[in-house]
């Protein structure tokens, strides 16, 4: 009896470490794998966060890429109006220079045909301004033919002489007659030397003068009687003195003004 509780004390304790070794074995194993899977938890975490803070990191520079495309953008959106407004400014600056350009050569060619026909009034009445009876001159656009009055005129007389009218006729033919756009003042001046004559004073003298060379210019020259104008200074517009005998001849004068053009910009004869 004993020994079959020997036997079987013997088997329960073998039984009972193998149990032992067994529970040993797997908690062994239990706590090697716990500890494993916290070991990667942590591995997890800081990857986790490593990862967070690249994707922070990334997202910041897309960002500041988005920003800095945004900004390109505006920018060639800014250079390309700019290039725009020069382009339409150099358009009109071109067309500016070519209307000045245009301009430039109407009135360079507008001078010479000035100057040309000047040199014809010139060269029909050469005799009389050779003899220094007629001066041309001009200033701003207004060109000034002066007559002195024996040309025209007897001493006291406001009948024009037939040379008068020849020169009358030369100077509207030449010049008058070819700016219809231009208005024309007839001025007569004296000396101031009083006369006895069919006129009263010097006055009645030079404006009569005035308005007999405009007479015919209307009416034998053809110059259109809208662009005229007769008027009389008597002595009170001298060019030269009035105490010599050159001086008085000067003075007794007949001034046939051709006015430069309204509302426009003088132009040089």
């Amino acid at each position: 009896m004993k020994r079959q509780l020997y036997l079987l004390g013997a088997v329960a304790g073998a039984i009972l470490l193998l149990l032992a070794t067994i529970m040993s074995y797997y908690i062994f194993k239990f706590k090697g794998n716990f500890e494993t899977e916290q070991e990667s938890r942590i591995a997890y975490e800081k990857k986790s966060q490593q990862l967070q803070s690249e994707l922070a990191t990334t997202q910041a520079e897309l960002e500041a890429k988005k920003n800095k495309i945004d900004l390109l953008e505006d920018t060639i959106d800014e250079v390309q109006e700019r290039a725009t407004n020069l382009n339409e400014a150099k358009a009109k600056a071109e067309a500016e220079a070519t209307k000045l350009r245009l301009e430039e050569q109407r009135r360079q060619e507008e001078l010479k045909r000035k100057e040309e026909e000047f040199r014809d009034l010139r060269a029909e009445l050469q005799k009389e301004i050779d003899a220094k009876e007629i001066t041309i001159t001009t200033l701003k656009g207004q060109l000034t033919v002066n007559l002195m009055d024996k040309i025209l005129f007897d001493s006291g007389k406001a009948e024009i002489k037939t040379d008068g009218k020849r020169v009358l006729d030369k100077i509207a033919k030449t010049f008058l007659n070819r700016f219809p756009d231009r208005e024309i003042r007839v001025e007569g001046h004296t000396d101031n030397v009083p006369f006895r004559g069919s006129v009263l004073n010097n006055w009645d003298l030079s404006t009569q003068r005035a308005i007999s060379a405009v007479r015919y210019l209307q009416t034998r020259a053809g110059v259109d009687p809208a662009r005229l104008a007769a008027v009389g200074y008597a002595y009170y517009r001298p060019i030269d003195t009035n105490k010599t005998r050159e001086g008085r001849a000067r003075n007794r004068r007949i001034e046939i003004i051709v006015m430069p053009p309204k509302q426009t910009e003088a132009q040089e004869f």
